[in-house]
């Protein structure tokens, strides 16, 4: 579908949670778990060979938690025609194959849109709610026999125009409608708010001071895109900031109520200028950054492949290019890299080891440790402007160290007296990663 491709406009308004410098969490470390999903849509009667090849690669990169949309204008084109018979068979060969689907719904037909700013239809609110909810009702019922289906997320980066061209009271009314249908249709399955283009408080105000809405969701999604969907001066390490605790997460539970909170979409393209290496040595940064964020307790990998070149696509040239393998599904070196840092942390308990200490660094320099409840930990460094010689100090006594690379590949660190790494080299915008075995 060319319009299920991410936002391409600036984050303009995003900049005051972007533009301070990253710190450490100040808040207790507290474990979470830490889980994945890998994002790729298909067309209504895409071929089921063609799905079941992406469904091969989700095994091998170890992610069977799948992402992508379920079409309104797909699934009821006229009002009352509804269509699943494709649906139900992408669900049943995803059931067979084991994979987790959670689908978010959107896309308005022309019949049903209310109208906007724009001349399209998809991103609409509903013109008559009743039809929305007759429409989530009726999928949710289908559907209910496809105990692989997780959840529903409801529309998709709505906080902004470009995918839903209404306000936020009725995006609140659409969310509650649906909630109620699939609590009717399919009880006890969660619906998620659809997953904000940045962390915006601002749009959770607005939503959620509608209690209704507020008291529909379980979790709340959120996208991030730095180095690709940002403007040049703001970086993956500074894309969340202090104020995202303070700020963002305290607005959630305020507004919203104490929430899960998850990157439901995050990638890089390997355009012009941006390599593949890039691409994986900015999966290693961002799982690394992320994860050390204890409200975080999901990362969504966009995606397993990059679009083919006669796709049409909201965004130019980086949408076509955000998959962590090519068109042809042959692997990109980040391939490797999450699937190693995904089989790392993938479903396990995860904290943040504040007693690991790094001496001989700069202010260039940044450190995430983190540790599984089986005491395994992963120490990631990188600086990304000057070379720099470092030690890494543990809190605790451990077997052996392990670097891991790029490429999924492991080696021993011989300069570890059980408890300290002498001399780590960390040249500039290259981050190293270490584990720590117990």
């Amino acid at each position: 579908m060319w319009r299920r491709q991410v936002w391409a406009a600036v984050f303009v308004v995003a900049l005051l949670l972007c533009r301070l410098p990253a710190l450490s969490s100040t808040q207790p470390s507290t474990g979470r778990r830490l889980t994945f999903s890998i994002l790729e849509d298909y067309d209504k009667n895409e071929a089921l060979t063609e799905v079941e090849k992406d469904f091969t690669l989700f095994h091998e990169l170890g992610i069977t938690t799948w992402r992508g949309s379920f079409g309104w204008d797909d699934y009821e084109p006229s009002r009352g025609t509804y269509d699943f018979e494709w649906l139900d068979r992408f669900a049943d060969l995803a059931e067979h194959d084991g994979i987790t689907l959670r689908p978010y719904i959107g896309y308005t037909p022309a019949w049903a849109a209310a109208g906007g700013q724009d001349q399209d239809a998809w991103n609409d609110p509903p013109r008559d709610m009743n039809d929305w909810e007759a429409f989530v009702r009726a999928l949710a019922a289908a559907m209910r026999r496809h105990h692989n289906i997780a959840s529903y997320e409801i529309y998709n980066e709505e906080d902004v125009p470009q995918w839903w061209d209404g306000s936020a009271a009725q995006y609140a009314e659409a969310l509650e409608r649906a909630a109620r249908a699939i609590g009717d249709a399919s009880p006890g399955t969660p619906v998620l708010l659809g997953g904000m283009v940045y962390p915006d408080a601002a749009w959770i105000h607005r939503v959620c001071g509608d209690a209704h809405a507020a008291n529909r969701f379980a979790i709340v999604p959120f996208h991030a895109y730095p180095e690709t969907w940002t403007p040049a001066d703001v970086d993956l390490e500074h894309y969340l900031g202090p104020r995202f605790d303070a700020g963002f997460a305290s607005a959630v539970d305020r507004e919203c109520g104490r929430k899960p909170i998850w990157i439901n979409e995050t990638g890089f393209a390997t355009v012009d200028g941006r390599s593949e290496h890039d691409q994986a040595e900015w999966w290693m940064r961002a799982v690394a950054t992320f994860a050390s964020e204890p409200r975080v307790e999901h990362i969504g990998v966009y995606e397993i492949k990059d679009l083919r070149p006669d796709a049409a696509a909201i965004g130019g040239t980086p949408n076509y290019h955000l998959g962590i393998t090519r068109a042809d599904r042959t692997r990109k070196l980040a391939f490797q890299t999450v699937k190693d840092l995904a089989g790392f942390f993938g479903d396990e308990q995860v904290s943040v080891d504040e007693g690991v200490r790094v001496t001989g660094g700069t202010d260039d320099l940044y450190t995430h440790a983190l540790r599984r409840d089986d005491g395994r930990e992963m120490v990631f460094l990188w600086t990304k402007h000057a070379a720099a010689t470092v030690d890494i100090h543990a809190a605790a006594r451990f077997r052996a160290a392990i670097e891991h690379h790029l490429d999924g590949g492991t080696s021993p660190v011989s300069k570890f007296d059980g408890s300290v790494l002498t001399r780590v080299k960390l040249d500039a915008g290259h981050p190293r990663a270490f584990e720590l075995v117990p």
